[in-house]
């Protein structure tokens, strides 16, 4: 789809006014609810999940999502503009999976509740909503839990995601008694939501009072952490197909986006060059700002500053959701998520302008040479484009995820300095690598690459081809420093190879910067690469 089309939608129609809207009825009777608007406008694929509780109190309100569901799916199918999947649970002090998220299934869904769920059973109260939250939220298996199967729908990146929980019950886990550790669980499952880039909206039934002071903040909080919405309904369950409806309405999108390059507005797909020497991250002893150059510690804690920027071409408003930061080897074709291991992440509100995030990376590891990447993750800010393996791939089609692979090697005349670069495959099938060495700024000296013995026996088979380019012994090739091409690396999907950088400036050579970019190329598509930054100092 179009980003224009999937980011379009920032007004839905007729959205709750508020987060925490009530709609209590009169004692004697219950006022007709006012006719939720058909959501018209079009969200862009939506990911929707019904947490219900079936026990026998929830009668009323069951009669009325029956009455309601044919409105409500056809809402979410238009919205979508028929890219959307389901989910439907339902709860006691166990947990029932119905369906799983799935494309498409708007038919099984809407034929279960209308014709089969029943309200019936639950013994006390409270009720299981955190725990089915947590099945849902977390994508939970089975296996030793009072729960029928696996939850093994796919949570899209590229969708809007919503949960829907209804209930007239405090959470009480599967020991059917509230306690603190169930107040504990429920913020927990809120905070797994906003991390996973999940909108909980809540409507509250107050079948009897009692615990309604208990039960309410619980049901805000679901929705005040996530962006999500939370409601009131009357006693006897009128107005929850309407909230719910209101609910999913409400697709109104954000924009938060990271720069791959300085030139970067924003526009998805990136129409630009390399998109991996994003701006926006680089690395700091500490939480105070420091230079573009600096490289990580190894063993110590360094923290990745990260520049988040509101808003884009594609939404407005603050944004709400989490940013989440990888490292990897210094290189090309990473494969996500395999070849990512995550240094931290922090979830938190972005105003308008540049905000400034700072997740601490632990005891960073060895050698020090590494490439980052930033995801956000937002349920009102979608990725544009579904994930794939292709990293490069991903960083130019969304403008929420950025790649930086910049490293800084430090020498002085005559003295060789070291770094890596590695090769990888993650475009799915066999591919014929380039790995491409232009000299930016180049270095008055020598560059020589070692490619190890795998790498180098698959290159002398396939011809040895290059341009610039001199063995020098070993598996050691010296490239020249302004423009050099290695023709034919083959690599299967999933491979990587680490290749060994040396550096060394020639007798006389001023101190300076000097830049050589390291780029893997397959059938002319950038697959990453890295600005090596030679500084050289003065002997």
């Amino acid at each position: 789809m179009h980003p224009f089309l999937r980011r379009g939608a920032l007004l839905a129609v007729a959205a709750l006014a508020a987060s925490a809207v009530q709609l209590v009825p009169a004692v004697s009777a219950a006022p007709a609810p006012a006719p939720a608007p058909a959501a018209e406008t079009r969200c862009g694929p939506l990911d929707v999940a019904f947490v219900l509780d079936d026990t026998g109190s929830m009668g009323g309100t069951i009669n009325n999502l029956k009455a309601g569901v044919n409105s409500i799916v056809n809402d979410v199918v238009t919205a979508s503009g028929g890219d959307y999947q389901l989910a439907l649970v339902t709860f006691k002090d166990n947990i029932t999976i119905h369906n799983n998220l799935a494309p498409g299934n708007a038919g099984p869904v809407t034929n279960y509740i209308t014709n089969t769920l029943a309200a019936s059973g639950g013994s006390n109260e409270p009720e299981a909503s955190d725990e089915a939250l947590n099945t849902v939220i977390n994508n939970l298996p089975a296996a030793g839990r009072p729960q029928n199967v696996n939850f093994n729908g796919v949570w899209r990146s590229n969708a809007t995601k919503f949960v829907v929980l209804v209930t007239d019950a405090r959470p009480g886990g599967f020991d059917d008694v509230h306690a603190a550790v169930d107040v504990a669980n429920a913020s927990a499952r809120a905070n797994n939501a906003v991390t996973a880039g999940i909108k909980i909206s809540a409507v509250y039934v107050p079948t009897s009072p009692t615990y309604s002071a208990t039960i309410t903040p619980i049901m805000q909080n679901y929705a005040t952490t996530t962006g999500g919405s939370y409601v009131q309904a009357a006693s006897d369950g009128t107005g929850t197909a309407t909230a719910i409806r209101q609910f999913l309405a409400d697709c109104k999108q954000t924009d938060v986006f990271m720069h791959d390059q300085s030139s970067d507005t924003g526009v998805e797909p990136n129409p630009n060059g390399s998109i991996w020497q994003s701006p926006d991250i680089k690395v700091c002893p500490g939480v105070a700002d420091c230079a573009a150059g600096f490289q990580p510690v190894v063993t110590a804690t360094n923290y990745v500053h990260v520049r988040l920027n509101n808003p884009g071409p594609y939404g407005s408003g603050p944004g709400l959701g989490t940013l989440k930061v990888y490292w990897t080897a210094a290189g090309g074709s990473a494969q996500w998520p395999a070849d990512w291991n995550p240094i931290g992440q922090q979830s938190l509100t972005v105003p308008a302008g540049v905000t400034v995030v700072k997740i601490p990376w632990v005891n960073v590891p060895g050698p020090g040479h590494f490439c980052l990447l930033a995801r956000w993750v937002s349920a009102t800010d979608p990725m544009t484009f579904a994930e794939g393996l292709n990293t490069a791939l991903n960083a130019k089609n969304n403008n929420n995820i950025a790649w930086r692979n910049v490293q800084t090697v430090r020498t002085k005349p005559t003295l060789p300095a070291t770094s890596w670069f590695t090769l990888g495959n993650a475009t799915g099938k066999p591919i014929k690598s380039d790995l491409v060495v232009t000299g930016v700024k180049p270095l008055p000296g020598t560059v020589v690459i070692d490619l190890g013995p795998r790498l180098f026996e698959r290159w002398r088979a396939t011809g040895g081809a290059g341009e610039g380019v001199k063995p020098v012994g070993g598996t050691r090739v010296q490239v020249d420093a302004q423009r050099a091409v290695l023709h034919g690396l083959v690599i299967e999907p999933g491979e990587r190879f680490t290749t060994e950088l040396t550096f060394t400036p020639g007798e006389g050579t001023e101190g300076g910067e000097f830049v050589t970019n390291v780029v893997q190329f397959a059938d002319g598509e950038d697959l990453g690469g890295v600005a090596y930054r030679v500084i050289v100092e003065r002997g």
